[in-house]
């Protein structure tokens, strides 16, 4: 009998959120245009340093440094995608 009158004040509370008493809402979605960090200097090295590299190590080096920069020009499409479509490049 209780779980019977619990399940029908659970029925009768559903029935009166639904009624007429709801306002309606609207999401509205602001995105601020995201800035682009600054490119790091990154240091240079000379032969003389990879010289001690074997040749494996040093084409794993040059892949790696490969992806690492393409990455950075993928997160700098995806910053730019942000920004309004008449607005200049900083």
């Amino acid at each position: 009998m209780r779980n019977r009158a619990l399940k029908m004040a659970v029925v009768i509370t559903l029935i009166g959120a639904g009624s007429g008493g709801c306002a309606h809402t609207e999401m509205v979605y602001v995105s601020e245009r995201l800035s682009l960090p600054v490119r790091p200097i990154l240091p240079s090295l000379s032969s003389d340093d990879l010289q001690c590299l074997s040749d494996d190590a040093y084409r794993r080096l040059v892949e790696r440094n490969r992806l690492r920069r393409e990455y950075a020009e993928e997160m700098e499409v995806i910053i730019k995608s942000t920004w309004p479509r008449d607005s200049p490049e900083k």
